[in-house]
């Protein structure tokens, strides 16, 4: 069954645990997850409002 996941954050969660700190993927994209490798980066020029679909090197925007 495939699922459509809807995911509006743009940038990772800051995590700090004594001296270590982690970046947790909150975009989605991360191929390391469930920490951050920058990915979201492809993300910071989304509109408000509309909805994308990430393939491995494009974004398509979803028409409702």
């Amino acid at each position: 069954m495939a699922r459509l996941v809807v995911l509006t954050e743009k940038g990772p969660y800051k995590l700090e645990s004594g001296e270590e700190t982690y970046y947790i993927c909150m975009c989605g994209l991360s191929k390391k997850k469930p920490f951050c490798d920058g990915t979201h980066k492809k993300t910071k020029d989304e509109e408000e409002g509309k909805l994308y679909i990430y393939d491995q090197n494009s974004r398509v925007e979803v028409q409702p």
